[in-house]
Formats: structure tokens, sequence, C-alpha cells
């Protein structure tokens, strides 16, 4: 059987899909989703004509971290990040002329670590984020073990800095505050950035965040800046016209929230009367915006759009939606995607996979033609990769989107993933079952095959042993609009638990799911999910995997990485006193759980520390009603994300045992 555990674990991630700004070819990442040596490694893959089937090729040997490719305005050479100069050691940007032949050149090693980088328009300037370097007495101080750390000091920061393509000269453009995120002016001569007070996430909901434009002139040494936020990021910006004094962010729908669905608004970059106004522009009342990008137009960019299960990508104007470039109509999702508008036509290029077209991850290309400007969708209809050969004859069953109704009456979809040779329409007998429930909160699962020790690799590995898999897309996730997603505000252990646990009830209702063999599990929010559902349930699921889950949300609130939106979840800090709100933690609704529990974490996890875990499982060995019945495994070295090859196949091995303990 092709579809084993080995190949999961070893299996490739394909993204970075980087068009040419002339749409002709396209260069894009690939590399293993977990690491068999010590450090991680990507390859840069590359295809030279678009309308060839297969044709991409290895354009980086693969032995370095090579990602990040972009391309010069001239469409003839990138630039992109990588460790090819020391593996493992810090991404610088190199540059590789596509014409070749010849290796890729270092620009400048100044700075230790590349951030990102992105291109000028006009292709003089590269536009980077490093960090300071640390200063003599500091290494010192290192070396000589005197390094005790003031918690909440802020060091590291990430500066803004300018590389001279002609010269190679590089000149700090920020250098008294943390550079997130940047984007250029359409004429090359100024940069627009958002900063933020400090470099991790410690003040997120308390401190303000903020938005500026600097030039690039050497005379020209402050910034100005634009707006002030609180409690909100801007995730991405893009600035398509220098005709307007504006720019459209990717934020919150209401930019005040830490939790709420994402959005397009518009920031102008007039401050003459003040605080520049910030407008909402377009998704996030009922469907989401899920990126934003510059598509080479000076009067349009394409919004990638989150629609319940559905995807598409919408072009916009000034005035708003302008058409439909691609529509997944339900059938299909992407990960990464580009967007080229060339003359009139539009060329699109995405990693596309499909559950119920039995479809694995590969890079699909469309493209618009005729001498009128089209105002129709784009068919993606060549694919250009041959990744995931091992699975090239492989047949998953049905996967099918499964629809129920909240108990406040909210529709609410899933998906359902059936066993190879099942007929979903006749079912003779009921299935054994196993709900899986996505992280985030604020995700969502789509008709997208995707391959790995979560999500995609969880219910396609299991569907394929004999279980019916149901994934649901419960209140907090994505694609539903701000309502939608704000129910995961304080909102812990209530609605979201009805929803998944409905999407069971109906599935046994129909006659899908065996009643007497149900299971649970999740990563993140969903180990949350699985560890409430038992601690609720007590003996309905059988057995259940907590995977890097949450039980204690005012823990969250003191160790987490994220205090401030792990507290706008659970909103169970100890110091709101009185007011912290404790009904929805697992671990004191622990006491006669019957349900199997296996506990799966790492040990460096700084989003949902192991510490979440080692609770739990004290809590079952002391008060559920079979003690026996649980497990605790930790896994050395790895955060909330795994990155090792071999924990990656020992936790698959772990999952299938489990379950299979249980229900068969």
């Amino acid at each position: 059987m092709a579809f084993t555990i080995e190949n999961i674990a070893s299996a490739v991630k394909l993204g970075g899909v980087v068009l040419s700004p002339d749409g002709s070819k396209l260069v894009y990442d690939v590399g293993p989703g977990l690491k068999s040596g010590e450090h991680a490694t990507s390859a840069l893959w590359y295809s030279k004509d678009l309308t060839k089937a297969d044709g991409a090729k290895q354009l980086t040997s693969g032995l370095f971290n090579d990602r990040g490719a972009q391309w010069h305005p001239n469409s003839e050479s990138i630039f992109f990040l990588s460790d090819r100069h020391k593996q493992g050691g810090p991404s610088q940007i190199y540059k590789y002329s596509m014409d070749g032949p010849g290796e890729p050149a270092l620009l400048n090693d100044a700075f230790k670590e590349k951030k990102c980088e992105e291109i000028s328009p006009n292709g003089n300037y590269i536009a980077f984020r490093s960090a300071d370097e640390p200063t003599a007495e500091e290494e010192e101080k290192e070396k000589e073990k005197d390094d005790a750390k003031v918690f909440g000091e802020k060091k590291g920061f990430v500066r803004l800095r300018l590389y001279t393509v002609s010269t190679g000269q590089v000149r700090t453009l920020v250098d008294d505050q943390n550079v997130e995120t940047i984007t250029w002016s359409p004429d090359s001569k100024s940069l627009a950035y958002m900063a933020s007070v400090r470099p991790d996430f410690e003040g997120l909901d308390y401190e303000p965040t903020s938005f500026h434009t600097i030039s690039i002139l050497p005379t020209v040494t402050e910034s100005r800046r634009i707006k002030e936020f609180k409690n909100s990021l801007i995730l991405r910006t893009i600035w398509i016209s220098d005709e307007y004094s504006e720019v459209y962010t990717l934020q919150p729908f209401d930019p005040t929230q830490l939790i709420d669905a994402t959005a397009v608004h518009r920031l102008s970059l007039d401050t003459s009367s003040g605080d520049a106004s910030n407008k909402h522009f377009y998704a996030g009342e009922t469907e989401d915006a899920a990126g934003i990008t510059n598509i080479g137009s000076n009067d349009e960019f394409s919004v990638p759009i989150a629609a319940g299960v559905n995807t598409r990508v919408d072009i916009l104007n000034r005035d708003g939606k302008v058409f439909t470039l691609v529509d997944a109509k339900n059938r299909w999702g992407f990960s990464a995607y580009d967007v080229k508008k060339v003359g009139n036509d539009y060329v699109v290029a995405c990693v596309r996979s499909s559950g119920p077209d039995n479809e694995t991850p590969n890079v699909w290309v469309g493209k618009s033609t005729g001498k009128h400007m089209v105002r129709f969708c784009v068919d993606l209809n060549t694919k250009v990769s041959s990744h995931y050969d091992w699975l090239k004859e492989h047949k998953l069953g049905p996967v099918e989107i499964f629809e129920w109704t909240g108990t406040d009456g909210v529709q609410l979809n899933g998906f359902a993933w059936f066993p190879p040779n099942v007929d979903p329409s006749n079912i003779k007998k009921p299935l054994p079952t196993i709900l899986y429930i996505h992280g985030g909160p604020y995700y969502r699962d789509t008709p997208k095959f995707e391959l790995g020790i979560y999500d995609g690799g969880w219910t396609a590995l299991l569907a394929e042993r004999g279980y019916l898999v149901l994934t649901p897309n419960y209140r907090g996730s994505s694609g539903r609009g701000s309502v939608f997603a704000r129910a995961a505000y304080h909102g812990m252990g209530t609605i979201e638990w009805s929803d998944v646990d409905g999407m069971v009830d109906e599935a046994v209702k129909r006659g899908l799911a065996d009643k007497d063999k149900l299971a649970i599990g999740g990563w993140s929010q969903g180990g949350f999910l699985t560890a409430w559902g038992v601690s609720q349930t007590k003996y309905k699921y059988k057995c259940g995997i907590m995977g890097a889950g949450v039980s204690d949300w005012g823990k969250m609130a003191i160790e987490s990485d994220l205090p401030g939106f792990e507290n706008e979840l659970g909103s169970a800090a100890p110091w709101l006193g009185a007011d912290a709100r404790l009904a929805g933690d697992p671990i004191r609704h622990i006491k006669d759980i019957e349900t199997a529990v296996l506990i799966l974490h790492g040990e460096k996890d700084v989003r949902v520390p192991v510490s979440q875990g080692i609770g739990f499982h004290r809590g079952l060995r002391r008060m559920s009603k079979f003690p026996e019945r649980h497990t605790l495994v930790v896994y050395p070295r790895e955060g909330h994300g795994f990155e090792e090859r071999k924990h990656g196949e020992d936790l698959l091995r772990r999952i299938i045992a489990h379950y299979d303990a249980w229900l068969k």
C-alpha cells in the first residue's frame, strides 16, 4: 500500500509560488515537511513554459534551505533566501540568473539573519528586515555566560534595511522600531511598513502597533506615522498606485479586535487632518479575505476569498469587486497562489489539491486569452508539476461535504472522508467514526488533500484504515465572516463544542456512524476540544487524542507566548480575579472520564506549553474512572509544530494504534 506512515512523514510541501512579472514562467519551493537530518532543506523549482504539462524542473540542489524567491522586474533573474553559505546557518539573500549557467550569488552578509526581501518595482533596490547584530560587549557576556534575561526587555528588534543593487551597499532605514511588514510604493521612492513595540507577542493585547511610510532618499532620516492601532495587526499591505494616496491592507474586520474574520481595508496615507482614515473595503461580513496580492497592475489587485468550504480569487479595483478570476466550486483548495496581469490577460498559478477528485498537491496554471478585457473565471487547466508520483495510482475513498444544523439553528458544514470502496449513498452498516477537529480556531477545512502529520495526514490515513473521518468547521472557524469568527471570543467550551459534537450526532442519525464506535482527536485548538469533549461526555467517545491541546486557559495566559490572544479566547487570566472565566477549562471537569486519552505534546512548545498536557494527564491518572487507560508522550526538541521526521513517524504510529485498539 502506497499510503504508508513513512511516505506521509517524508512527503514534501509545495509553496512560495511566484509568477514572473511578464507572466511567462514561475518558481516555487519544494521541501520535506519534516526534516530527516539536523537542518531544514528546501529546493527551488522552475517552469519556463507554462503551457507544458509536468514541465517543472528542479532549479537548486535541495541540500540547503532555498526558499522565498522573488523575481526581478525584468523576469530574467530571481532573489531568494538561503543558508547555502553555511547549512543551518542564518538566512541570506542570493541572486540567480535564470539564463545560467552558474551558481547563485550571495549579495551581502553584513547582517546574520535576513527575514524577508521585497524588490523595488524598478529593480534597483531590495528592502529587507533583519535584527540588530550583537555588540562586542553582548557577545562577550554570552561567551562568559553572563547572560541574565530581563523579562519583557525590548531586545532583538527587527529593523528595515535597504540594499542597493548597483553598489552592493546596505543602509538601515528604520533603527528605532520593530518592523513587521513592508511594501514598496509603485514609484520605488518610498516604503510602507507596520511597526510593533516589541519583537514578540507579549503585549499584543495592550501595546499599540503603528503604520508608517519612509522615503529611501539618503537625506530623509525619519519615517512618517500614518496611523496607530490597538489590539490589532496589519497582516499584509499592497500599494498599487501613485495616483491615490492610499494602500490596501489585510486586517481583522474590526481593526480593534484580535479575534475576528480577516478583511480588506483601505488605509489613507493623508495625515493632513490628523490620524489617517482606515475604512473597511471588502469581505469580512459573511466570508473572509484570505490574503491580498499585487498583480502588477496600477489599478487592480487580487484577493483570495474563503467562502464556507469554497475558495475563489476575486479581482478588485478602487470601486470594489471587478469579477471572480478563479472559483474552486467546492471541489478543491489551494495553499499558495499568485496572479499577474499582463496587458489585458490574467495568469494564475497555485498549489491545488482535491480530496473529492483524488488530486494530490501540484502546481496548476491558467491563463485568460483574447484581445479584449476578460471578465469570467479562468480554468486552471495545466498541471506544470508532477510531485507525489508514489500516489499516482492510489485512489482515496469518497470525500463529501457534510452539512448539519447547530443547536441554535445555524447551518454548519465540514467534510466526511469515507473509506475506499464505500458508497456513501448505500451504507449497509454504520462505520467506526473519528471526529477530527482542526486547530486555530481561525482556520477551516476545505476540499484540499494535503499530506503531513496533521490535518490531511490524519484524515486520509485514517479513512484508508476503514474509518469514517468527520472534519467540522465550527464556530470560530474562518470562511463565514465576522459573527462566525467572533464566536470564539471568550467562548471556549460553549457553542463550538455543540457544533462539533452535533456533526457526530447527525452522522449517527443518518446511519453513517456507529454510535458504539466513536472517537475524537485534534491538534492545538482541536486538542483542546478533544480534552473538553471527553470531559463533558465522559464515555460517549471510546478514545481520544489530545495533540498539543489546552487544558487550563488561566495557565495559558500565564505561560503561552500569546498571552493576550489566549486570554481573548479563554477569558481566564488569573489577574482578572473574580471576573476570570473558569468554566471552559477541561481540567476542572476531569472526574469520572471513561474515554481513553492519548496525549501528544512537543517538549519545547511555547504556544501551548507542555504543562497543559502534563496537567491534564496528572488529572486523568488521579480522577478519571480508569486511570490506566491514559498515556502522555512528550517529544524532545519539538515545538507546537513538529520538525523531525522520526517524531512524525512515531506520532502517526501511536495515533493508528490508539484508534485501532479502541475501535476495532
